[in-house]
């Protein structure tokens, strides 16, 4: 029903009566329907439970998530970590987080080539990702083949609204295991990886896609994300 609803309101879909294409709601039901000819455009929607296996924490499970572990930051609440706001004032603690879940430093999960395996059977319209690990492309797909809702690691860009200088994920990560704030180094403000904060909007190719994938989408798989909220769900 959330989805339902969701589509209906964004994308004017889901209003009229549509035919069942399922034999039956279960995994053999999803698999048959797959390997048929009426299967041509898969959409992934993804989120941080697909990367919980590769060693990377969620955000809000309890005793282990993300934020119950930030109190070494003496931050004023967990989530202002990721609030661009603070970051601006106080960017110190975001960069250490960052060396501890620092792409690179972590493997695909079985779901991630499950979702290369797709692509390469020709049937991955779109991956939407609310990860920021990067371990889709790790896995092997292309900039193309995703939707980085919260944004990516791979690249990152001077804060300054003025300059906006893009950095690599080199340059981000010298700096960072360096144990320096990130500069720009042709005005001197702080460079932000290009993940989303709260506070920020989201890109703006996740609306352009979104209007013209779900038109054509046969089959819709949510691994790892309630869609509610946003978590690590930010990877």
């Amino acid at each position: 029903d959330f989805l339902r609803n969701l589509f209906s309101r964004t994308l004017g879909l889901g209003s009229e009566k549509r035919e069942k294409l399922l034999d039956e709601l279960t995994l053999e039901g999803v698999t048959r329907f797959v390997q048929s000819d009426q299967c041509k455009n898969v959409i992934c929607l993804v989120g941080a439970g697909i990367s919980t296996s590769a060693g990377i924490p969620d955000f809000r499970s309890p005793g282990t998530g993300l934020y119950a572990n930030l109190q070494k930051y003496n931050l004023p609440y967990p989530e202002a970590i990721f609030e661009i706001g603070y970051f601006k004032k106080h960017p110190e603690p975001f960069f250490a987080l960052a060396r501890e879940l620092y792409p690179g430093q972590f493997k695909p999960t079985v779901c991630h080539y499950f979702i290369r395996l797709l692509k390469e059977k020709g049937l991955l319209l779109r991956c939407y990702t609310q990860n920021i690990d990067t371990l889709e492309r790790v896995a092997g797909l292309e900039p193309e083949d995703l939707v980085e809702a919260h944004g990516t690691f791979y690249t990152s860009h001077c804060v300054s609204a003025l300059c906006r200088r893009e950095y690599s994920l080199a340059w981000m990560k010298d700096k960072i295991f360096s144990e320096l704030t990130p500069r720009c180094e042709k005005c001197q403000s702080l460079v932000k990886p290009d993940i989303v904060f709260f506070g920020e909007s989201l890109p703006a190719r996740f609306f352009s896609s979104m209007q013209s994938d779900f038109h054509k989408v046969d089959l819709l798989i949510i691994l790892g994300t309630s869609l509610q909220g946003r978590g690590l769900d930010r990877g």
